[in-house]
């Protein structure tokens, strides 16, 4: 049996519909997975965030995509907007700059609808290991007072974004209303909460989409009130759980299972954000409070999952209890569709995709 990765379709619709039965708007982030990204454009009325014009491909319609700046010049935005574009979110000033030039010697071909990137948490800085996206609150609010008699510019609106597998950054109705004050809140039209919503994997298990769900549902009251649209960008939380990755047992030695795939072709995410995929079938840790009839459930062995390369950190999970690992097994990741890229290393062959109804 090859390698190879399973798509839902059945899933993916519930994991969008989420969104939808909130009263929510979705721009779906392509980067997460441009297949998810395909489907959903013929399937669904789902709206699109790309960040390169090749991601285009996959969903071909100016109308449905939001194009999100990153040291473009005249050059690519003619290319951009030559494909029907009107939607773009702008992080930094010098972008701005070089947008609003464009429309300027455009003479009024273009209008446009345009969100300034806002950093959600001030006392975050440019250091350490993750880049920080977006202009502070204050030069945000500023430059929308300047362009709220452009001509070029149909809507403007505010895009924030706090962090993948966010788990507790959901006071957000809160802090707009620290970093935006009313006359603010009147020139804009809509804003983007960006994406962050989390998915289950064995590194993260909290049980809190009901939690995020009511603030949710908060902020795009509260938005409403002032006659703001709310949009969400998911992409993990829609790729996720809609795609399973199978893979076969090659070897076994002592507590190691080799299986016939590697994270360089299957889970890059493992390695970027060291995320640690599900396992199904796979049994719970013992601890010492546990029954002895429950002991005898549980029974099982620990074993070491990697893939087969020989580099030391293709590692999918470092324990994970099954009852038994035999050559010829499959072994089924769960929530396998975020970031399931691929690399040229050790000229490891990209996985197929077997696309299902159910």
């Amino acid at each position: 049996m090859e390698a190879k990765f399973i798509l839902s379709k059945r899933i993916l619709h519930e994991q969008y519909d989420f969104f939808k039965k909130l009263g929510l708007r979705v721009s779906y982030s392509v980067k997460t997975n441009p297949l998810v990204a395909s489907i959903l454009f013929k399937e669904t009325d789902s709206n699109f965030s790309i960040h390169n014009i090749l991601d285009f491909k996959d969903v071909p319609s100016g109308k449905r995509v939001t194009f999100f700046s990153q040291a473009w010049n005249k050059q690519m935005l003619e290319e951009i907007f030559s494909k029907g574009i009107q939607s773009f979110v702008v992080d930094n000033e010098r972008d701005l700059e070089v947008l609003l030039d464009f429309l300027k010697f455009a003479d009024g071909k273009y209008k446009i609808d345009l969100a300034l990137r806002m950093k959600f948490r001030e006392n975050r800085i440019h250091t350490g290991k993750y880049f920080v996206y977006g202009m502070a609150s204050g030069k945000v609010c500023q430059l929308l007072n300047e362009l709220k008699d452009n001509n070029n510019i149909a809507r403007l609106g505010i895009h924030i974004h706090r962090k993948s597998q966010n788990a507790s950054e959901w006071n957000i109705k809160q802090d707009l209303e620290d970093a935006i004050p009313i006359e603010v809140l009147k020139i804009i039209k809509f804003v983007n909460l960006g994406g962050g919503y989390p998915v289950r994997y064995r590194t993260y298990v909290a049980p809190i989409l009901d939690y995020i769900t009511d603030k949710l549902e908060e902020v795009r009251n509260w938005l409403k009130s002032y006659g703001i649209e709310t949009i969400v960008e998911p992409g993990r939380f829609i790729a996720a759980p809609c795609i399973k990755l199978e893979a076969e047992i090659i070897q076994v030695y002592g507590n190691n299972i080799v299986i016939n795939c590697s994270l360089y072709n299957s889970q890059l995410d493992t390695l970027l954000t060291d995320i640690r995929l599900l396992v199904d079938g796979e049994l719970e840790q013992s601890d010492n409070s546990s029954s002895e009839s429950d002991d005898s459930e549980k029974k099982g062995e620990e074993y070491i999952i990697k893939g087969n390369t020989p580099t030391r950190d293709d590692i999918f999970r470092y324990k994970v209890k099954l009852k038994e690992a035999k050559v010829g097994d499959k072994i089924t990741f769960l929530n396998a569709g975020a970031y399931n890229y691929t690399t040229e290393f050790c000229n490891l062959k990209k996985l197929n995709t077997i696309i299902r109804e159910d």
